[in-house]
């Protein structure tokens, strides 16, 4: 890569931690919302779970429904990583290592 373009990218991106501070108010709002979005993605997810369940104890489906299990372990992977808050983990790791890289001024 042209070290140019990537001087260039750094100035253009730089991030402004008092912008941060200014949204805090947001951001409390934003997680707020988060969080009630987690509990009814769980909450359906528990519905989904326990109605196929039900489906295969009158004999409708079968408990060998590999991509019913495939989704479901998927879906619940998701959800636990967003009440867990590890994406955000994941993202400030990210956003320190772009640190190391140079990225943050």
């Amino acid at each position: 890569m042209d070290n140019d373009y990537i001087s260039k990218m750094k100035k253009m991106y730089k991030v402004d931690p008092s912008v941060v501070d200014d949204m805090n108010w947001f951001l409390v709002l934003a997680g707020a919302v988060g969080t009630i979005l987690c509990v009814l993605a769980f909450a359906y997810w528990l519905i989904r779970f326990f109605m196929f369940l039900l489906a295969v104890s009158r004999g409708a489906k079968s408990l060998k429904d590999t991509t019913f299990w495939k989704r479901m372990a998927v879906a619940l992977g998701l959800i636990l990583l967003f009440m867990t808050g590890s994406v955000f983990t994941l993202l400030s790791q990210f956003y320190d290592y772009m640190a190391i890289w140079g990225w943050g001024g």
